[in-house]
């Protein structure tokens, strides 16, 4: 009987799979390879693959050009069970030079009306099209992106990025924010974003979010942001940044639950208002900037071990944990911090505001192995330790 039974559920889930339809964007009028806007072709597709209750949207080789639709909602809207295909870095979206001119320009996301789940959006190449060198206060159209899936009144669930190149956006390359669970961002590649390369925020409910294997390339324009984003958490559970190469830093508060794991980062880590945290095994190269290289505030549980962190010859303090200001009352609290190797120029680990904290086990190199001001409940093994006088 379990046998037939599980001959039965093979041969549905088969059967399931070979008859899930594919929507060619081609047959709904898109064309490659001209200056014609696919906008409604796409979108053609998209909304019969969702009438059918899901499938594959393939894009083919070739460029396909996108315009902007309504002021803010996505050009794409992704329905449930969809997975929207292409065919590597050959298949192109990209938007219309008039994108420089405007702003709210979201190439790929969730419908307004009823959110979506089951999504997979995979072998793609993402263009902005942005010609702007830098950000500009109120010349540059900072709110535009690739991906944008972002909703307050309906949910988005399982979503997974795979294999997509995204490149030359004047605001994020991709964005997961309110309303979402269940985000998957793996081997994707970065390049030419202005703003943040993967912007992740949230809502009270949003939870598990995982970016691993991703990667940055040199940029030709200046980014006033950092490879991996977390900003407006909002109640935002459950983060894994794993095993990608950065050459921007790594921003990430007000997260519970996070670790960052594995990560090549030439810049910084920073974050304020985490709780459980967890940052382990990366390697932290500073560039040339007069901070820390790692900033952590009102940090509530850290595990902070294995890490690699270089000072470059200016950075002054190679590990900063805070907390307790005038601001927010919440110290650096339960913090342990061991098995690292720390350098800086003046001072290796510096401790502002922080209770119950364990230092062992660190390979330190500086001026200063250790500082500390309106710290309480110290446990260290470091002997060279500099107590800084309260101002």
């Amino acid at each position: 009987m379990r046998l037939l039974i599980a001959f039965v559920f093979c041969f549905s889930t088969l059967v399931g799979t070979s008859t899930a339809k594919e929507f060619n964007i081609t047959d709904y009028g898109a064309t490659a390879g001209d200056e014609t806007d696919d906008s409604t072709a796409i979108e053609n597709a998209l909304a019969a693959c969702g009438e059918a209750g899901g499938g594959t949207v393939f894009i083919p080789a070739g460029t396909f050009f996108l315009s902007r639709r309504n002021n803010e909602s996505p050009i794409l809207e992704v329905p449930p069970n969809t997975t929207l295909r292409g065919e590597g870095a050959a298949s192109i979206l990209k938007f219309n030079p008039d994108v420089n001119q405007s702003n709210f320009w979201r190439m790929i996301g969730a419908p307004v009306v009823g959110g979506t789940k089951n999504v997979v959006i995979r072998d793609l190449h993402l263009d902005g099209s942005n010609t702007h060198p830098k950000y500009i206060k109120g010349e540059t159209p900072e709110h535009n992106a690739g991906l944008w899936f972002y909703n307050k009144n309906h949910m988005i669930e399982n979503v997974t990025v795979l294999n997509v190149f995204a490149e030359n956006f004047s605001g994020d390359c991709m964005a997961f924010s309110y309303n979402c669970q269940g985000i998957t961002v793996r081997d994707c590649t970065l390049r030419n974003f202005i703003r943040q390369g993967i912007q992740m925020g949230g809502s009270p409910g949003s939870r598990d979010y995982t970016v691993t294997g991703c990667r940055d390339l040199e940029a030709s324009v200046q980014s006033s942001g950092s490879t991996i984003h977390v900003e407006h958490a909002r109640g935002l559970k459950n983060v894994i940044i794993e095993n990608n190469q950065c050459r921007k830093s790594i921003l990430a508060g007000g997260v519970d639950g996070m670790v960052i794991r594995g990560n090549t980062v030439t810049g910084r880590i920073v974050g304020n208002g985490n709780t459980n945290l967890v940052i382990h095994s990366n390697i932290v190269t500073a560039v040339s900037k007069k901070h820390a290289v790692v900033q952590l505030g009102y940090t509530k549980g850290l595990i902070f071990r294995g890490n690699i962190i270089h000072g470059a010859n200016d950075t002054t303090v190679g590990l900063y944990l805070w907390g307790n200001s005038r601001y927010n009352k919440q110290p650096g609290e339960d913090l342990i911090i061991s098995d690292n190797q720390i350098s800086g120029t003046e001072t290796a680990i510096s401790l502002n505001g922080t209770k119950d904290v364990r230092i062992h086990g660190n390979t330190l190199k500086a001026a200063n192995l250790l500082r500390q001001k309106r710290t309480e409940g110290l446990d260290s093994d470091i002997e060279q330790a500099t107590a800084i006088k309260q101002e």
